[in-house]
């Protein structure tokens, strides 16, 4: 009888564990408006942010959901922060929409249709660039996303290292079964990983989900050595020298976030938020601690991800 009730209770909570979604009910901003694309063979979907005043060839950035999320959840659970953000900067935000809610991200995972299928997501999300550039013109191209979401972000950076200009993965690590093959040269890396993560495992290993494995990842520290020496630059052994800021802002969380910087041609960041899991930093999370981690609030993961990549004009 526990066996049965651990299984139903593995079928309904895995997908929302994944996305880190929380069932938000955001319709998105005025200027957000649904796309659809024939693509392969399927109608997919996404949604565009468009701000009132875009300058010539506008930079667009990729914010891809989690496993079993959709792309109307993560504008809630980040606060409609990238509008807001495109609408005060000028760039254009992409909210793509999984098949059955979900990535191939590159890992064998034996759950869903993406990656037993091994669905073209990445050929759909460049699809999609190219539709903007067309009406638009596109100067810079970013992506970010939480866990599957972020794991296909590292893809795109692995695999069009000469149209995608940096990556900001939230959750998540390189998958072991692309990282022979991930060639990132001249692409910047920005990590946001809780070190407590019980679902994707911040040294790597196995993703798993109430017993259920999801494939493997390298690890957080093994993703920033594999892109410095994709871009010809020194892997340090210990981080520790890299470190230039500890933020503890609410000590009552029991998280703070290690910013690493490390020296290399292209901007590649690692901020390590200890005590914290599976979780966007500054977002909102509905899930209960004990399925996810804790939530740092020691930063706004959101506004970091867009000015790591340069897109407030401001600073």
């Amino acid at each position: 009888m526990k066996d049965v009730i651990f299984r139903s209770l593995a079928i309904t909570l895995v997908p929302v564990l994944l996305a880190g979604c929380l069932l938000l009910r955001y319709r998105g901003a005025e200027n957000t408006s649904e796309f659809e694309m024939d693509f392969e063979g399927r109608t997919r979907q996404y949604y565009l942010y468009v701000p009132e005043s875009l300058p010539p060839r506008p930079d667009v950035l990729f914010v891809l959901h989690g496993g079993g999320g959709k792309a109307i959840q993560i504008m809630g659970s980040t606060r409609g922060t990238f509008d807001k953000l495109a609408e005060s900067n000028g760039f254009i935000v992409v909210y793509p929409q999984g098949i059955e809610k979900q990535w191939n991200d590159g890992r064998k995972d034996p759950k869903t249709t993406a990656h037993q299928e091994n669905i073209n997501d990445a050929g759909f999300l460049m699809a999609i660039r190219d539709r903007i550039k067309e009406k638009y013109g596109v100067s810079r191209t970013f992506f970010t996303g939480m866990s599957n979401g972020g794991m296909m972000s590292l893809r795109m950076g692995c695999e069009f290292p000469d149209r995608v200009n940096g990556v900001a993965p939230v959750a998540s690590s390189i998958s072991v079964d692309i990282a022979s093959s991930c060639a990132p040269a001249g692409v910047s890396l920005l990590i946001l990983d809780g070190k407590e993560d019980p679902l994707v495992p911040y040294d790597g290993g196995s993703v798993k989900v109430l017993g259920s494995e999801r494939g493997s990842v390298i690890g957080a520290p093994a993703s920033v050595r594999l892109w410095l020496r994709a871009n010809g630059c020194q892997a340090p052994g210990d981080f520790s020298g890299s470190v230039v800021q500890t933020i503890d802002n609410d000590p009552e969380d029991a998280t703070k976030a290690v910013v690493m910087r490390f020296n290399c041609k292209v901007p590649v960041e690692l901020v390590a938020f200890e005590g914290a899991g599976h979780t966007w930093p500054g977002s909102v999370e509905l899930l209960p601690e004990w399925l996810v981690g804790k939530l740092s609030m020691e930063m706004d993961g959101m506004t970091k991800v867009a000015d790591f990549f340069g897109l407030i004009k401001s600073h």
